[in-house]
């Protein structure tokens, strides 16, 4: 692994101030943009788009399995989700606006694996489109090609199959997080491409000044009696929390998407593919597939005790446990995921360097892979103390 690293200046202070990006560098965040770049070839580039294409089919095949079959309760999917998902599933499909793939290996021969499927609201935006384009300018006479990174446009011309999609719609966005700085930062990315596909008013909001109407739709109060209404509501707030957390919320939105008074993006059978029980539905469907490890939802699977442990739904690599032939855990992560089911998966190969950082590249994918980001750490989980590495396409 080690000649495939390019090491550069750090990217510099004031381009990060610039962007708006100080709290990439800030605090905790001090050390996490790296000034290493990967090297990739564009043989491996191709592999990686390939694995997110094909995965992306398999996963919505298993997804329609799952509804098909009645499998809510394996799939971790609680009792209140399932009307909005079975209506997303056949009436949103072709709305899907983003997700992403993390993966293992994939470079110097080590195989590309599935780890998981980031299919409702997945950061990393900002450090793809921005921090390593911004990177790559500033030593570019070190590096070759560029990093492979279309997202805005392929995000745009998503949006722009959705208005097409929906022509009786006005295009109106509105965009809501839980108000962390990491979210403000990806949904910047997301404001950016939905203006760049036509929509006329694009507007972000907190949760609470948000009008949920199940009988009118989705509004704004501007001044006092006057509102707006949004006929497309983007939420960078994942569709779980909400029905864990906003039983209430999640009753009204299934009342605005089964009576189509208001579009959500991601759609809500998003929530069949973050689940990391998804692996296991893959696996079930093509347990010879390349791109994928046995996942299964026991760990009596897994007679040697080589495999991880993850909660269904669960983020930022916390709660997961690491086993390397013991009962009891090499290593393991706390969390707040501690009360969800758990999947069990195989343990999957890294490209490792000499100072035992584990490299974890990912590749969004819109209609069509579009981004790769590389995370490193030097522990067995890549979790949110992972550094961002840039990455650059070789020639050969």
């Amino acid at each position: 692994m080690d000649n495939r690293l390019i090491y550069t200046a750090a990217l510099y202070s004031n381009v990060i101030k610039r962007e708006g990006l100080d709290w990439l560098q800030a605090g905790e965040n001090e050390a996490y943009l790296s000034n290493v770049f990967v090297r990739i070839s564009k043989k491996e580039l191709a592999a990686f788009k390939e694995a997110a294409t094909e995965l992306t089919a398999l996963g919505l095949k298993a997804a329609k399995q799952i509804v098909k079959n009645d499998l809510w309760e394996e799939a971790g999917i609680p009792e209140n989700a399932i009307e909005i998902i079975k209506y997303s599933m056949k009436h949103d499909r072709d709305m899907h606006l983003l997700n992403r793939f993390d993966f293992a290996g994939g470079i110097d021969g080590i195989p590309i694996k599935l780890l998981e499927f980031n299919a409702d609201t997945c950061s990393l935006m900002p450090e793809t489109t921005i921090v390593q384009e911004e990177h790559w300018i500033q030593e570019q006479y070190k590096l070759s090609e560029k990093p492979f990174n279309d997202l805005v446009n392929s995000l745009a011309e998503n949006f722009e199959k959705i208005l097409k999609l929906n022509p009786k719609k006005d295009k109106t966005l509105l965009i809501s997080t839980l108000d962390h700085e990491e979210d403000l930062l990806n949904v910047d990315i997301i404001v950016k491409a939905a203006e760049k596909a036509g929509f006329e008013d694009v507007q972000l909001m907190p949760l609470d000044k948000i009008i949920f109407s199940p009988e009118e739709g989705i509004f704004i109060e501007l001044n006092e009696a006057h509102y707006q209404r949004y006929d497309f509501f983007y939420k960078f707030i994942p569709w779980e929390f909400i029905a864990y957390e906003e039983p209430e919320l999640m009753d009204i939105l299934t009342s605005i998407v089964t009576n189509e008074l208001g579009i959500i993006l991601n759609p809500a059978y998003t929530m069949l593919l973050q689940s990391k029980a998804i692996a296991k539905f893959m696996y079930d469907l093509e347990p010879y597939n390349p791109y994928l490890l046995k996942t299964t939802l026991d760990a009596k699977d897994f007679p040697a005790n080589f495999y991880v442990s993850k909660p269904v739904f669960g983020r930022m690599g916390e709660n997961i446990a690491y086993y390397d032939g013991d009962s009891d855990p090499e290593y393991e992560t706390e969390g707040d995921y501690e009360d969800f089911d758990k999947v069990y998966q195989e343990l999957a190969k890294f490209n490792v360097d000499r100072k035992e950082h584990r490299y974890q590249p990912s590749v969004f994918y819109t209609h069509e892979p579009c981004g790769i980001a590389i995370r490193r750490q030097d522990d067995l989980i890549i979790d949110d103390d992972a550094e961002f590495v840039g990455h650059t396409i070789a020639f050969q």
